[in-house]
């Protein structure tokens, strides 16, 4: 069995991907990549845009050279953001990519993959699967669940049984744990011409990670459409006319709904008149922001300061002059409603 450019397109830790990384990079030349024109700059921005306003990271399909390419660029400008928390989420974004792609492979090439990737030792013999013990121990040491404990697990003449979709949770986990090691060791230097890019980069991940920390009490489970402030109003009528709203316009419409109690089985309403709407992708995107899958952490909308500095701070009215983010200003007006 033989790999094809599109597997190292979509599990960048094979063999085949260095080797076109380091094929193109000789081809293209260093300065060509880095230049503000380039579609693999480009692309690499846009991948850990996706990990942190969607969890997880997709495939450009256009072009597999730039997907391939795009891979270590990410990783020099997470390491260049020097962010912990973008690290992990960005980690953790690409291990959900490739978990939702591997899991679909024949287990053949599962098995394939893990040797190439990771130099395990797979043996598939009839419908069983089993896994070198000392390799499953190294990665199933980071999960937490009872579930992966070696007590819990077959184990014969030194090798542990596991299913497809173990070996595939596997091989995402260890390529998570690939991509801090990488990063935590890479000494690289900035190249000259990215400051302007990693500066911008670096002021919307402060914008979004960690989560905005609220002094205030939000009221949970009480949607009065009348308390919302402008920003959040102003978003609602644009995703209503099916504009195009930019990620920073949907995390923060999502956020905010998803903090006042929506649930986002009841959000993905709003979204469903968008040009690009994926109702799988979109329901998906909207768990991950309610922490109910991914990293578990559920995020906060952006304050009042981060909308103006995205252009998303509509005309403000007497209370936006009072408080200085939108869950302070749904507070504040649900209990002027409530005195009437």
């Amino acid at each position: 069995m033989i790999l094809s450019k599109l597997d190292a397109a979509k599990y960048p830790f094979t063999s085949l991907a260095a080797k076109i990384v380091e094929k193109l990079e000789t081809e293209l030349g260093v300065d060509s990549i880095l230049s503000p024109n380039s579609e693999v700059l480009r692309r690499s921005i846009e991948r850990i845009r996706e990990a942190i306003y969607s969890g997880v990271t997709s495939i450009y399909m256009k072009d597999l050279d730039v997907e391939v390419l795009s891979h270590p660029l990410s990783l020099f400008l997470v390491k260049a953001v020097n962010n912990p928390k973008l690290l992990n989420v960005y980690a953790e974004a690409e291990k959900n990519r490739v978990f939702v792609n591997i899991i679909n492979e024949d287990v053949n090439k599962i098995a394939l993959l893990a040797n190439d990737g990771f130099n395990w030792h797979v043996k598939v013999e009839k419908e069983r699967i089993f896994l070198r013990f000392d390799e499953y121990l190294k990665v199933s040491v980071n999960m937490m669940d009872s579930y992966w404990k070696l007590v819990n697990r077959k184990l014969e003449e030194g090798y542990v049984e596991v299913t497809k979709r173990d070996l595939c949770r596997l091989i995402a986990e260890a390529y998570r744990g690939k991509i801090i090691e990488v990063v935590m060791r890479s000494k690289e230097n900035i190249h000259g011409g990215l400051n302007a890019v990693i500066e911008e980069l670096s002021k919307e991940v402060k914008a979004i990670l960690p989560p905005t920390k609220i002094q205030e009490s939000v009221a949970l489970n009480e949607y009065n459409p009348s308390a919302l402030p402008p920003c959040i109003l102003k978003l609602m009528s644009e995703a209503d006319e099916g504009k195009n709203l930019p990620h920073m316009a949907r995390f923060t419409l999502a956020t905010f709904l998803i903090s006042i109690g929506k649930r986002p089985e009841e959000v993905i309403d709003i979204f469903r008149r968008l040009p690009d709407f994926d109702e799988n992708k979109t329901l998906y995107h909207l768990r991950h922001i309610a922490g109910e899958i991914g990293s578990r952490t559920k995020y906060m909308p952006p304050s009042c300061a981060t909308l103006r500095t995205f252009n998303l701070c509509p005309s403000s009215d007497e209370i936006c002059l009072k408080i200085r983010h939108p869950l302070s200003y749904y507070n504040y007006k649900l209990r002027l409603l409530r005195k009437k």
